[in-house]
């Protein structure tokens, strides 16, 4: 390969030099160069190394469509370099390699192919048994593609759109419907994967900048280089691009994402060198001549547009056409240039050391066959529709004899398509296709009178394809039915052999289609090969579950989050002064400590202290109904409650599954105070309201959760500070244990719930957020004789965890019920209705088949992490949900769910983490204090 002379229409910059190195070796390339462009110009053939076998692997289709040209970018690996822009100073490295591409010690595994058939890996090393933690370490070393980045991702942004009309690639059908919608009025996103509109059209680049320009002026927004990953319910189009993660949902979606140029299968089907069609002409616009003697594989005009650029530069081309009767302009061009021709006959093998050297051309079938050398082979076969996202939205896929491959015979209400993915071959057609998409997903049907008439004459048609090579070459030598996952023919008969003969086990079995492609490059090929060997129709055969994602995404981006503003209580600049430590608390910044928790824990077990939980939620339930709406709201009771009195209430979904806890006190005889958890309170509030306008109770629900703030003050001398600072009666008998009052605290009217989450008497304030500095001073200054100090989060899960207090969405997840929660005394299931009153009976019948229990770990032993395993043997059974060091136990305490069965007082447990194992004993009585006499002193 070698840089050719300037030459009209080119894409690069020849008065811009951009130096980079590759695998430490210092080159250039030009502005508009990709980093494969600058490679192949360089004289570069050889790409990287295969994922299995480590054969050395070429530039293939030039268009992302393979996993033949991934290298590692500035430590970024796994990018295309057909695609990757070149930058100045970048720093490309070959993959999968060592100590290098060019003499690479895994190619012994090509070598050894025979013992690494289909499924290996289920099958080496197993027997004896003692073999395989040998064997498995070796797998993993040498198993995926590239090395992970050591430097830590940029963080990406996710962006909601919500657009009238999205239209997905930007060819010129796509260009076509974006046009037409956005003159119609709807506001109109384009999105195309490529960094320029175009990139894979082979001809009629000037007809694409007219549409394109038509597009913006119509006001369509245009979005390059941003990759359509995956369709999900509702519908949801989940895009990736530079730096961001874009969640759209259109009203109408027009699909045009084109059709994937398809490699052939036969024995050397993956030396440098084999190149697709639409491969030259890509790197012909960059100048880039990809070979001097050319053999030409092809069934139609493609081919013959690929040996015609060929041969202006100057290469000396063969044309092998599948045809047996070839005629027309492009042929005879190509012939008048000095063409050879030889009709009737395909490519058996191709041969090489490296790259291709050579081809064997005939009919097959012993027939005569002819040699030809050359150093590169062109591939112009079929072209496969791009449907995969198509059926992701939901469209059912059936099999177009005409077409050649499986289209899309019904569309789900909103989706329109156009353009090659449904088969038509004209650009005219796409075009006009196109228009008439854009403007039914506007909403406006088709165009007017004639013009109506017009678009679709043009659009009309019957899908058509190139006749296909034959499925299978001859000779020796692999044959490659997936590139990116190394799988051959021979791996694909063995499969169907051992009983994996439908094309979804194939899949799975053999992994093909499952490597970095994603199918684009070797669905077509596999499911000829799987019918034929099945002796079925491809269309009987047909396509495994098309997933996301379509397209590679980052990791970093799909970890992309909407920035959104911190949330901070009102006393937060008190923390700050106090010296805390802060800690995020879902969307709230909390004091993670003041002092070691350990002085915080001993403060509120022996004096005093106070925590800010203004983060609690708030939510004043009001009207002649309120009792009766909690009542279906909770398992327990709330319509017998006096005045005053406060109730613990655990939130039930209509599965039973625990949604939310908190505390319900009665203000009046038609209002209620309920606390919620801190991360939940929207999401109560809309439940609330949900089942209130299915119930159609006459009941306000007001959020108040950010006019109060609460202040908590607990400890054995948390009663005489109350004393000094409120005229209430807070004795033991004025104020007892789950009771509340009304009144000034510190001369600001508040409300104050008699409750104990951190295990002792405590009183929880509640006032409006305007004076809660004013509060929060009062209370030091009242109380800095008696000791008084400020505990933040970690000390208040500790206290907590003394008592065995639950965490809803730690200590619980998505199938956690009462029951299992060892709560069973919550439910009332004589009420005659309440939300997962129907599951609890049946789960009460059948009982728990897992207990949430505490458990103390034995003396010695380590705090084992949250997350930690309880295992019997080498089985897991359970898991810790939280854990922590406890002075007032003397012990590592903890709580975890384990069988039923094993929930047993004092029965043994085995805890493993990291490798280690710890012995635990089951606590069921809280670790502190476990009569409660402390808190309701």
């Amino acid at each position: 390969m070698h840089r050719l002379p300037p030459a009209p229409g080119e894409r690069i910059d020849r008065g811009r030099t951009l130096p980079f190195t590759l695998d430490g070796r210092q080159l250039e390339g030009l502005g508009g160069d990709t980093v494969g462009s600058a490679m192949a110009a360089a004289g570069v053939t050889v790409t990287g190394r295969s994922f299995k076998y480590h054969r050395p692997r070429g530039l293939m289709c030039a268009a992302g469509a393979c996993a033949n040209c991934l290298v590692t970018v500035d430590g970024v690996p796994n990018r295309r370099a057909c695609t990757e822009p070149l930058r100045a100073g970048m720093r490309v490295r070959r993959q999968n390699a060592w100590p290098s591409v060019d003499r690479d010690l895994g190619a012994v595994f090509d070598r050894v192919s025979f013992a690494m058939p289909a499924g290996f890996y289920y099958k080496v090393g197993q027997r004896p048994r003692f073999l395989w933690p040998l064997v498995e370490p070796v797998v993993r070393r040498v198993a995926g593609l590239g090395q992970p980045p050591s430097a830590a991702p940029v963080r990406a942004e996710k962006v909601h759109l919500h657009p009238e009309v999205l239209v997905v690639g930007g060819g010129p059908a796509g260009l076509a419907a974006a046009a037409e919608a956005a003159r119609a009025g709807a506001r109109t996103l384009l999105l195309e994967q490529a960094h320029d509109l175009g990139d894979g059209l082979p001809g009629g680049r000037a007809e694409l900048g007219d549409l394109a320009r038509e597009a913006v002026a119509a006001r369509a927004e245009i979005l390059t280089s941003t990759a359509v990953f995956g369709v999900f319910d509702g519908p949801l189009v989940a895009a990736a691009g530079p730096g961001r993660l874009l969640s759209i949902r259109p009203a109408q979606t027009v699909f045009a994402t084109g059709a994937i140029e398809q490699p052939a299968v036969f024995p050397e089907n993956d030396l440098p060198g084999v190149i697709l069609s639409g491969a030259v002409g890509r790197l012909l616009r960059h100048r880039v001549c990809p070979g001097r003697r050319a053999v030409v594989w092809t069934t139609d005009a493609r081919g013959y547009a690929a040996a015609a650029a060929l041969l202006e530069t100057g290469a000396a081309v063969t044309v092998v056409d599948g045809r047996a009767l070839v005629a027309g302009p492009e042929v005879d061009a190509v012939r008048a240039a000095g063409a050879g021709l030889v009709a009737g006959a395909s490519i058996l093998r191709a041969w090489g050391r490296g790259r291709v050297e050579g081809v064997e051309v005939g009919s097959g079938g012993g027939a005569r066959t002819e040699r030809l050398a050359c150093d590169l082979l062109v591939v112009a076969g079929f072209r496969m529709p791009s449907t995969s996202l198509l059926a992701q939205a939901g469209a059912r896929l059936r099999h177009d004899a005409a077409a050649g491959w499986f289209l899309a015979a019904e569309l789900p209400v909103g989706m329109h398509q156009a353009g090659d993915i449904t088969g038509l071959r004209t650009l005219e057609a796409a075009v006009a296709q196109g228009r008439l998409a854009g403007l039914a997903a506007a909403g406006h049907g088709a165009a007017g009178g004639g013009r109506r008439d017009a678009l679709e004459a043009a659009a009309a048609g019957t899908p058509g394809c190139a006749p296909p090579p034959p499925p299978l070459g001859e000779g020796a030598g692999k044959q490659f039915a997936c590139l990116c996952m190394d799988v051959t023919d021979k791996e694909m008969r063995q499969a169907i052999a051992e009983g994996f003969d439908s094309i979804e086990l194939l899949k799975r079995y053999t992994t093909l289609s499952m490597g970095p492609c994603q199918s684009k490059a070797c669905m077509w090929s596999s499911i000829r090969l799987c019918a034929l060997m099945t002796g079925r129709s491809e269309a009987r055969t047909g396509t495994p579950t098309a997933r996301p994602p379509w397209s590679p995404v980052p990791l970093a981006v799909l970890a992309a989050g909407r920035p959104h503003p911190r949330r901070e209580t009102a006393l937060h600049d008190r923390h700050a002064d106090a010296g805390a430590e802060f800690m995020w608390a879902g969307e709230w910044r909390r004091p993670h400590h003041y002092a070691a928790p350990r002085d915080e824990c001993a403060a509120v077990h022996g004096g005093v202290a106070v925590i800010d939980v203004s983060t609690l939620g708030k939510l004043r339930v009001r009207g002649p109904q309120a009792a009766e709406l909690l009542e279906r709201l909770y398992p327990n009771r709330f319509a017998d409650m006096r005045l005053g009195q406060i109730r613990y209430g655990v939130m039930l979904k209509d599965d039973g599954v625990i949604l939310d806890d908190g505390t319900v006190c009665r203000l009046a005889e038609d209002e209620f105070f309920v606390t919620t958890t801190s991360g939940g309170t929207e999401a109560i509030q809309q439940w609330i309201q949900w089942w209130l306008a299915d119930w159609d109770f006459d009941v306000q629900v007001l959020n108040a959760s950010a006019a109060f703030a609460a202040i908590n003050v607990a400890g054995p001398r948390s009663r005489t500070l109350m004393e000094r600072i409120c005229d209430l009666d807070v004795s033991a008998t004025g104020l007892p244990y789950l009771r509340s009052a009304r009144g000034p605290v510190a001369g600001v009217e508040s409300l104050i719930l008699r409750i104990g989450f951190v295990g002792e008497l405590g009183y929880e304030i509640h006032a409006p957020s305007a004076y809660a500095e004013h509060l929060w001073d009062r209370v030091m200054e009242a109380g800095a004789d008696l000791g008084v100090v400020p505990f933040g989060v970690e000390a208040q899960r500790i206290l907590r965890l003394e008592k065995q207090h639950i965490l809803v969405g730690q200590d619980t997840d998505a199938l956690s019920d009462p029951y299992g929660a060892a709560m069973p005394w919550i439910v009332k299931l004589d009420k005659p209705d309440f939300l997962g009153r129907r599951m609890l009976l049946a789960l009460r019948e059948r009982g728990p088949s897992e207990r949430l229990v505490g458990f103390v770990v034995e003396a010695g032993g380590v705090v084992p992490p949250e997350g930690a395993a309880v295992v019997e043997g080498d089985r897991p059974v359970g898991r810790v949900t939280s854990s922590r060091y406890s002075a007032a136990a003397g012990a590592a305490i903890g709580m975890a769910w384990v069988p039923a069965a094993a929930a047993e007082e004092g029965r043994g447990l085995e805890l493993g983490f990291g490798g280690r194992r710890a012995r635990a004993r089951v606590a069921l009585r809280p670790f502190y204090d476990p009569e409660g006499a402390r808190l309701r002193s």
